[in-house]
């Protein structure tokens, strides 16, 4: 096999893997994902965004 069609093959194959990745960060922010509170900061003590002088963990 050619070397530029291995190499064409490991780019679409590394191009797939980053476009799930995407969209898996994508459809878990749009559901409320990311925060350990459930999106409800005003009850969260661990992911920082209720209270700005708390910090990060």
């Amino acid at each position: 096999m050619p070397p530029i069609l291995l190499n064409l093959i490991v780019i679409a194959v590394l191009a797939l893997a980053v476009g799930l990745a995407i969209r898996s960060i994508w459809k878990s922010h749009k559901s409320g994902g990311g925060c350990s509170c459930g999106g409800n900061c005003s009850s969260c003590s661990g992911c920082g965004h209720s209270h700005p002088d708390q910090p990060h963990f």
